[in-house]
């Protein structure tokens, strides 16, 4: 009399959760890895904001939140009435 299989044996399942293992930490190192891309491109930017507040100062002779003449510098682009936008 042959006997059928009734369920799966230990070394399967052992397999499988090996996979499941191995597809858990890959998913987790790439998570890890798209956090530390975003935290440096923040420290990045931040590195740059400081070149690009002298650059302004160096053109307009003003610092970016100071200048009185910031309509003649980039006209009404912030209003948000001529946008469409809020603010």
């Amino acid at each position: 009399m042959k006997r059928t299989q009734a369920g799966f044996t230990l070394i399967e399942l052992a397999i499988v959760l090996v996979i499941i293992g191995l597809l858990l930490g890959g998913v987790l190192k790439g998570q890890e890895l798209i956090n530390s891309a975003k935290a440096k491109s923040i420290a990045s930017d931040f590195k740059n904001a400081q070149i690009f507040i002298y650059g302004y100062q160096d053109k307009f002779k003003a610092l970016p939140g100071d200048d009185a003449g910031v309509e003649a510098h980039v006209g009404n682009a912030a209003d948000p009435a001529t946008t469409g936008g809020t603010v």
